[in-house]
């Protein structure tokens, strides 16, 4: 298994075992104290093995060094048998992308699962992932998780134009060479198994489905003033009105609820069809998890709280896959993790260019807008766009007030778009700095970590004269209807 600039990710090499017919040896002791020098395990430890009458293993995965010596010995009753082994020279980078083996050397995970036909009749196989970004973004992973004390997170970066996976990161992780190592926690890979609900991320996706209904216009306005049946409150409250913009800008749940409330239940579930979030992703990576979706009651109320994100679970790569296709024009795209000689080419418009664009034009008012949000993420020439998320999350079916899911996606450059990059810490504390865990004070710096990594390691160019978005995506505030 390569990257794809052709480094080895996982290989076999010839290994040794060490066994002996002891029925048959004589001067055991003496031979114990001799193969102790060799093998390094102790000499009573060999010496009593070898009183066994069948045949016994006394160590796996001898070097030819050690081979080489046990030969010397001129014992015929002590055999050395040939075996592979399969080796991952990067260890826990990128683990649960390559996946791992069984004692057989089956795979059981990841790409070594995926792909167990080609690769045991010894097909390479080259991935989309590059293993120096993927080292990158696994550094900068750790170090927020750390910060925060944080139970987990991941990180998906995607080229938006061809669904490449370039990295993908889930922590903690596992090393395939050594067992010890594999626990469930550890080896769930939460950028394609879990099931999250996204909150604020979704906020976008209500105005792109409204638009696309033309139920939703630019000009709209919403009264955000009262919270709705006492239960959907915004973060910071608003004594007014806010058009489409500021909805997004501020990140307002009471204004994207009455906006999914116009939109309806039906129509979300059209949208959410459409942009692939009722089913399993078609990905060769075999653990990809089915979207949770709302299960359980789906009623006006939850109509508008799916609205920003609230009563409908999906995985992280359902999500980046969704921006992925938003930014590219609205054109579908598969998700990749095989890096085939040619991608392919999809011609099917799950949204309109113009409703495209829309998006495009209210993630990038998200950094240019926002006070929170856009000092943490601009990085001058890189035209960087993108959403914050905050969800409490939920154990035993209930939500914890004091645990919650920060997420940022960020999509760049806006003009013309090329990568997608989705940060998710679960469970981040409070430090001496930081008291508001939020998608904009936990995962956006991250982002904007990893977004300067990228720059550095893929050569990425800045954008010296931003083009203008289309007309159509000009936000206007004429024709005031506010709708209460």
């Amino acid at each position: 298994i390569y990257d794809r600039n052709g480094n080895i990710l996982a290989d076999n090499i010839v290994v040794y075992s060490l066994s002996a017919r002891s029925v048959k040896l004589k001067n055991k002791s003496e031979l114990a104290k001799k193969l102790s020098q060799i093998i390094d395990i102790d000499a009573d430890i060999i010496y009593n093995k070898l009183q066994f009458k069948n045949n016994i293993y006394l160590k796996k995965n001898i070097s030819p060094k050690e081979n080489q010596k046990i030969i010397d010995l001129g014992e015929i009753n002590l055999t050395t048998p040939v075996s592979n082994k399969r080796i991952y020279p990067y260890q826990n980078i990128g683990s649960h992308i390559v996946g791992y083996v069984d004692l057989d050397n089956r795979g059981q995970a990841g790409v070594e699962r995926g792909f167990e036909d080609d690769l045991s009749n010894g097909k390479d196989i080259f991935l989309t992932i590059d293993i120096n970004l993927q080292n990158a973004v696994r550094n900068e992973l750790l170090s927020t998780i750390n910060e925060f004390s944080a139970d987990s997170g991941l990180i998906i970066i995607m080229d938006v134009r061809t669904g490449e996976i370039l990295s993908s990161s889930s922590y903690p992780d596992f090393d395939p060479n050594n067992h010890k190592t594999f626990n469930e926690n550890n080896l769930f890979n939460r950028s394609i198994q879990a099931n999250y609900e996204m909150g604020s991320t979704f906020k976008p996706l209500t105005v792109a489905m409204g638009f696309e209904k033309n139920l939703i216009k630019p000009e709209m306005y919403f009264d955000v003033s009262k919270p709705i049946k006492n239960t959907i409150h915004d973060y910071h409250p608003h004594k007014g009105s806010y058009n489409i913009k500021e909805i997004i800008v501020n990140s307002s749940n009471i204004g994207s609820a009455k906006m999914a409330e116009i939109i309806g239940k039906k129509n979300q579930q059209e949208f959410f069809k459409k942009i692939g979030f009722t089913k399993k992703i078609d990905i060769q990576l075999l653990e990809a998890a089915q979207p949770m979706g709302n299960r359980y009651n789906w009623g006006p109320i939850e109509t508008m709280t799916i609205g920003y994100g609230h009563g409908y679970a999906i995985t992280p790569l359902h999500l980046i896959t969704a921006y992925s296709m938003i930014s590219n024009n609205g054109i579908k795209i598969k998700p990749k993790i095989f890096l085939e000689e040619q991608s392919l080419i999809y011609k099917e418009q799950i949204i309109k260019p113009e409703t495209s664009n829309y998006i495009l034009s209210l993630l990038r008012a998200v950094v240019t807008e926002t006070k929170f949000t856009g000092s943490q993420i601009k990085i001058d020439g890189y035209e960087i766009g993108g959403k914050t998320g905050t969800a409490d999350l939920i154990k035993n079916g209930k939500y914890q007030k004091n645990a919650n899911l920060t997420s940022f996606l960020g999509v760049f450059p806006i003009s013309k778009p090329k990568y997608a990059v989705l940060a998710i810490i679960e469970n981040p504390k409070k430090t001496k700095k930081i008291k508001r865990l939020t998608g904009a004070t936990v995962s956006t710096p991250l982002v904007k970590k990893i977004i300067l990594r990228m720059i550095e390691i893929l050569n990425l160019p800045r954008v010296t004269n931003e083009e203008i978005l289309n007309a159509a995506t000009t936000i206007s505030n004429n024709n005031r209807n506010v709708i209460n």
